[in-house]
């Protein structure tokens, strides 16, 4: 990756709901695979109820910038059980194809791994659909490593996807 990148990554807040949930429509209608929910369901949901489901802290939703442009998100979720809080899920990794190309996605989920480390987790962990090659590349990329594979894990548009899920120590 280049010194200068031609984006900035941040923790999204309340002023970029309206933003976000065209980002994540996108992201749902186009690649439907890549993701648990579908179009169909976040369709009907309002800007409270993506607030509503946004990541506590030390959980974040982080958005990618281009010229102020919100192009790319996910998230990092921590579970609030104390027997869980060692951990963090990275998800809804998604950069708008406009914008692919520029290290995007790879410097989201960076941001996400450092906020884990500063948060002082020792792993994150994700989900990629099996055939998701061009993530996977980011992920491996990263370090992270196999740890099972879910099979059918979706169900979309009849046909079942399998999910590998991949984690990244961090100590």
């Amino acid at each position: 990756m280049s010194a200068a990148v031609p984006w900035v990554i941040r923790p999204l807040t309340a002023v970029d709901l309206p933003a976000f949930r065209a980002v994540r429509l996108d992201a749902l209608r186009l690649h439907p695979r890549a993701f648990g929910t579908s179009y169909e369901e976040e369709i009907v949901y309002t800007l409270d109820d993506y607030a509503a489901g946004w990541p506590v802290p030390p959980g974040v939703m982080l958005g990618g910038f281009v010229a102020n442009r919100l192009v790319g998100i996910t998230g990092l979720q921590v579970s609030p059980k104390i027997k869980e809080r060692h951990k963090g899920f990275i998800y809804t990794v998604y950069v708008d194809q406009a914008f692919r190309g520029l290290w995007l996605a790879r410097g989201l989920v960076e941001a996400a791994i450092a906020v884990a480390r500063e948060a002082k987790l020792r792993l994150v962990w994700l989900n990629v659909a099996v055939g998701n090659d061009g993530a996977r590349r980011i992920y491996d990329r990263l370090g992270f490593r196999t740890f099972g594979v879910e099979p059918r894990g979706l169900l979309v548009d009849g046909a079942f996807v399998d999910e590998e899920m991949m984690v990244l120590d961090l100590d």
